[in-house]
């Protein structure tokens, strides 16, 4: 073989490799844009969701509260359960994907049903529902966090988010259901055995969870929740008004949820950056 021969051979060779390499660079960047946006409609979604889980919630202790004949609570009620109709219609709107989804399927029957039902339900029966209902709409957002890769994301600590739904929103339910059960005693103005030693067990694996978070601003609101619990409802003849408690422990609930807010919003605020920003440095490399 000649060197000119050998030349064009090697020439080809480097040729063909700065190809292939350009090819794996392009379908890199191709999957990774890709990715950023799949992100990006995941958290986006998942704020979407997070609201419907939030209003779900307080249907659950208001619906209580009037079941143990609480009759001002109602009007409160109706504006949640108009909302929550709100929230489902916008998501089913915005994220028509979601229809196919068993899950979601699943909770917007459960909540037709419900929502017509609770008001007829036994005390119990109603709780339990809610219960049910809540904990399907808490593992349809792992869900969807985990379709849309969001748990490959991290925080400005590096650590992935995904401690936002796993835990945050688990701490945030946990306070749900110490309020629907508090509003509901209030409204009765009587806090049975049963109810006493739930809620004391509520109480304890809340305060548990808030000190291994070490969360300062946490332990100081639900220390003061978890007092108004000790002082004025697990007792004989509880005194606090039920729309008062429900606020009480609402304030504990929007503080972690204005927690969980924030940093998906940081989150979501630094992907679109980046994005932005690799799109710009594309468009400038091809001028």
């Amino acid at each position: 073989m000649t060197s000119q021969s050998m030349l064009l051979v090697s020439g080809s060779a480097i040729l063909f490799t700065l190809i292939c390499l350009c090819y794996l660079l392009f379908t890199l960047q191709s999957q990774q844009r890709c990715r950023k946006q799949l992100q990006m409609d995941g958290l986006v979604k998942l704020n979407s969701i997070r609201k419907l889980l939030t209003r779900v919630q307080q249907h659950r202790g208001l619906s209580n509260g009037v079941l143990h004949g609480e009759e001002n609570l109602k009007p409160r009620l109706k504006e949640v359960t108009d909302a929550i109709e709100t929230i489902q219609q916008d998501i089913c709107d915005n994220y028509p994907d979601l229809l196919d989804n068993e899950r979601w399927q699943a909770m917007l029957d459960h909540w037709q049903r419900l929502a017509v039902d609770c008001i007829n339900l036994h005390v119990r029966n109603n709780l339990e529902q809610h219960n049910k209902l809540v904990l399907n709409v808490l593992y349809l957002i792992n869900d969807i966090a985990f379709d849309n890769k969001l748990h490959q994301l991290s925080n400005s600590n590096s650590e992935s988010i995904q401690f936002l739904w796993q835990e945050l929103l688990f701490t945030a339910e946990s306070i749900a259901q110490i309020r629907a059960l508090g509003t509901g005693i209030a409204a009765a103005k009587i806090c049975t055995r049963a109810e006493r030693i739930r809620l004391t067990y509520l109480c304890q694996s809340l305060e548990q969870s808030i000190n291994i978070q070490q969360n300062q601003d946490y332990l100081l609101k639900i220390a003061h929740l978890l007092k108004v619990i000790d002082n004025e409802i697990i007792i004989s003849k509880p005194t606090i008004k039920a729309n008062v408690f429900f606020n009480i422990a609402t304030e504990s609930i929007d503080m972690i949820l204005a927690s969980f807010d924030k940093q998906l919003n940081i989150v979501e605020y630094n992907l679109h950056t980046s994005t932005t920003e690799n799109n710009h440095a594309k468009h400038h490399c091809t001028q």
